[in-house]
């Protein structure tokens, strides 16, 4: 219950972010729908630091629910700072969902 408080009365995005990343991943938090609204309005951010802690499964429930935007900023962000099961994951869901065109190299 004190994790949700903070929760409610932080007025640190990052801390907000970080409780609701944690706690709307358990099942059996009462508070889950109320960490789903913030993380649902602060998904851009919620999906980057889900990457640089390479939390596949996170991400993957995410995939799940229909909440990831498209992932091309997304491969960015993984190759920069290296996380790399993150980009092979980001790499293979683009593939899944929009695919890649192919490049005409003709004169």
């Amino acid at each position: 219950m004190e994790r949700y408080q903070k929760f409610l009365e932080s007025k640190q995005a990052a801390v907000k972010l970080d409780i609701a990343l944690e706690d709307f991943f358990r099942e059996e938090d009462a508070h889950r729908e109320v960490y789903g609204q913030y993380l649902r309005q602060r998904i851009r951010p919620a999906v980057e630091e889900l990457i640089r802690r390479e939390d596949l499964e996170k991400l993957e429930q995410l995939n799940q629910l229909g909440w990831l935007p498209p992932v091309d900023d997304f491969l960015k962000l993984a190759a920069r700072e290296r996380k790399n099961a993150a980009f092979v994951w980001l790499l293979r869901l683009k593939q899944e969902k929009y695919g890649f065109c192919e490049e005409s190299f003709s004169l």
